[in-house]
Formats: C-alpha cells, structure tokens, sequence
C-alpha cells in the first residue's frame, strides 16, 4: 500500500483501542499496535491509559459503552479483574483465569483471551530455550504470572514452583495446572532457585525507581536462564543480580515481541 493509499491517521472513522493498566509509561504497545494497523491499511489507532486501581471497573464499563471503541490491552495489574467484562472467555484465558487482551465482535458481544504466557514460550523457543523437560520457579501468581504458568506446563515443563507473597494465591494456580497439566509438578513453593533451570520474575517489582529485587535469591547457577516480564528500557534489578551471576537473561521484550502477532490477529476478529 502506498503512503497515499493509507487512511489518515486519525478521522472521524477511526476505530480506538487501548492498553489500560497502572503505571502505564512503560509500555511499547501503543506505538506498535497503531503502526501494524495502519501497515494492514486499517483505521485504528491505540493509545495509553493510566487508570487508577479505584477507577477500574467505571473506567472499563464507560469504554465499552463508547461506540468506535473495539478492544483493549491489559495490563499491570488488571489482568484478573477484566475477566468479568467478557462476554466470551476462549480456553487460555479461562485455564489462566485472567485476559490481556479483550475486543468487541460483530454481534457487540466481548471476547477476551491471553497472549502473556504463550508469547513469552514463543520467544524463548525461537531463542534456543529449551522448555520442555524443564525445572521453573516462577515468582509472582497474578495475571502475567499465572499466564506464563500456565503456558510453561502446556510448553511441557516437568516442574513448576510457584510463589507469591499471597499463598492462597500460588496453591490456587498450583491446583489449576494440576488439574489441566497433570505430567507437570506444579507446587506452591518458597523462591528457591537451586535447580532450577528457569527463574521467572512475574511481580511488577523492578517496574518502579528504587524498587530492589522481588525476593532476595542469593547467587543464582550461571546454567539457569533468568526471565522479567516486566517491560522496560534499562534492566531490573532481578535481572541485572542474574547477570552478575552469569546467567543468561530475557527481559519483557520476549513476552511482548512473542505474542504480538497473535494479538494483531485477535483484534481482526481471528481466534
């Protein structure tokens, strides 16, 4: 399509999207959402929105009552408190518990569905990691968490050790992989990294100016590959410690890169 052909890049036609989440500075997605739209020659446009936790559900509803407003991307830490305002829960999201990605189908209904976890296996798979077979400790049960989980014992992980300063939390989801994943060890767990071929940081701790690590870890095997979901330009200090280890190291990037095209194609109205 040439640059003459392509649709204005905001009219009275055009369709919005959002990613919504609190803080909200860190993310890539809007930039790269709104350019793959307009690449594909549609009118849509996504933008950024820092909504306070309090304001959520209003915030959400309000939304979707706006008529040229399709979808959303969720993020930080509205991933389990979206799950409400979906019409349509496809089977990821529902083994997950939680959506990062919700759009509006033809008949007004909403669909929602999780990318989190299985873009982050696409990319370490792309990149050489091997998951099948593998020992993860995954710190953090919340959405993003609970995706990668999720996605680790689908992928073929032999063990996962879960952990969250909310317990309660981390049994849940160990008993939810159980009971869909049952060649896969899922346990609620202290955050023990010895043997452990795969360390996930899934908390948003690092996200913030001084925040430290999320759990103290002691030295890490330089053979465990250490993984942040969070999304940002510098590394976390999770990430930073491993590399002082000599571990090798995978930052949000890999989840957000991973699943973008999925995503590209959900919002299509395809999946």
């Amino acid at each position: 399509m040439t640059a003459a052909a392509l649709p204005a890049l905001v009219n009275g036609a055009t369709r919005l999207y959002a990613i919504i989440g609190h803080p909200i500075a860190q993310v890539g997605s809007p930039a790269e959402m709104s350019a793959r739209f307009r690449a594909s020659g549609r009118n849509a446009l996504m933008v950024p929105l820092d909504v306070e936790p309090s304001e959520f559900e209003r915030t959400v509803a309000a939304l979707k009552a706006i008529r040229n407003f399709d979808g959303f991307s969720v993020t930080i830490p509205f991933k389990a408190r979206m799950l409400p305002f979906v019409d349509r829960v496809l089977p990821m999201a529902a083994r997950v518990g939680a959506v990062n990605a919700m759009r509006r189908d033809g008949d007004g209904r909403w669909t929602g569905d999780m990318f989190d976890g299985r873009g982050l296996v696409r990319s370490l798979t792309a990149a050489g990691h091997r998951l099948r077979g593998c020992r993860a400790l995954l710190i953090g049960t919340g959405g993003a968490g609970s995706a990668v989980a999720v996605a680790l014992a689908d992928a073929g992980a032999a063990s996962i050790g879960l952990y969250d300063i909310d317990s309660e939390k981390a049994a849940a989801l160990a008993q939810r992989i159980a009971r869909h994943y049952p060649d896969c060890k899922a346990v609620a767990a202290e955050p023990d990294p010895a043997g452990a071929d795969l360390v996930i940081n899934a908390t948003p701790i690092g996200m913030a100016p001084g925040d430290g690590m999320p759990v103290p870890l002691g030295r890490l095997d330089p053979k465990t590959l250490a993984v942040d979901v969070i999304l940002k330009p510098e590394p976390t200090p999770f990430l930073r410690h491993a590399a002082a280890c000599g571990c090798r190291t995978a930052d949000g990037r890999a989840m957000f890169e991973g699943q973008l095209d999925e995503v590209i194609a959900f919002f299509a109205g395809n999946g």
